[in-house]
């Protein structure tokens, strides 16, 4: 079964009523709109410019890591010094990306250690830390991790998908709908969260919820195949992949079923690692 993830997170800074409202830049709108071609070329115009601009090559890296042009991405976060980038803000946390991203799991938990001892991105790269727990089974470290890191994450709910998908690993289903539905019933979720949610349910049994959901969206006739394709693709065995979780660069992950999960339930998701095993 494939469910095709992609969303747009819309970020509006709104001051107090008579003040003015603050300026987006030129960078903060391409962030916005996810306008990586934009990103890249206004980095490598600041990196011509000083070569030495190790701020611009960070942010060069990230914006090639979200646009999925990894070997980019790693040429230019190589070009930063570790002692300067220990004093720049994403630096570590990218380096530890896009080695997870190349399954150097080893690698990528140096470099979150190293983001920890100098203090910068705390949050996200302990969200990282969960997200490679969850992927080897350890749950209940990674749930430690995803605690700690849901008080300060950029995104709670976020947080709140990446410890549902976990309890979906591990075959609580239900637990992992009743932690999902709050955010769908106050219209705070992407298609990853939404996914999530009607696997859940759907494994949990909970047919009614899920038909009631899809009508939302849908008519009845379509909603019923939908849902008959659904318990279809769900009952057959698999060995690909599990629930999507989020991540701080805005990417997703889909994480290689780990020898503990029952490998006959699963879902399949498309890309997008803040994001967002």
């Amino acid at each position: 079964m494939k469910i095709i993830i992609s969303f747009f997170v819309l970020l509006l800074l709104v001051g107090c009523s008579g003040s003015p409202k603050p300026k987006v830049s030129d960078e903060e709108r391409m962030e916005i709109t996810k306008n990586y071609d934009g990103l890249q070329d206004n980095y490598r115009a600041r990196l011509k410019k000083n070569p030495k601009d190790y701020i611009a090559a960070v942010k060069l890296s990230g914006a090639y890591f979200k646009d999925g042009d990894i070997e980019a991405a790693s040429y230019y976060i190589e070009q930063v010094p570790d002692d300067e980038c220990s004093k720049i803000d994403t630096c570590w946390l990218t380096r530890a990306d896009i080695a997870y991203h190349n399954k150097e799991y080893s690698q990528a938990k140096y470099y979150i250690d190293y983001s920890l001892a100098v203090g910068k991105d705390v949050f996200a790269v302990k969200n990282l830390y969960g997200i490679m727990l969850a992927r080897q089974g350890k749950f209940d470290e990674a749930r430690k991790y995803f605690f700690e890191a849901r008080v300060g994450f950029k995104s709670e709910d976020a947080i709140r998908n990446n410890l549902a998908m976990t309890e979906m690993m591990e075959g609580k289903y239900d637990k992992a709908a009743e932690r999902l539905t709050p955010l769908y019933q106050k219209n705070r979720y992407d298609t990853k969260i939404k996914a999530n949610l009607i696997v859940s349910l759907m494994l949990s049994k909970q047919y009614s919820a899920v038909k009631n959901l899809l009508l939302q969206e849908m008519s009845e006739e379509e909603a019923t195949e939908m849902f008959m394709q659904l318990r279809e693709d769900l009952a057959k065995p698999t060995t690909d992949t599990l629930p999507t979780l989020h991540v701080e660069s805005g990417k997703t992950v889909t994480p290689q079923v780990p020898s503990l999960v029952p490998t006959n339930k699963t879902v399949q998701q498309g890309a997008d690692h803040n994001e967002d095993v």
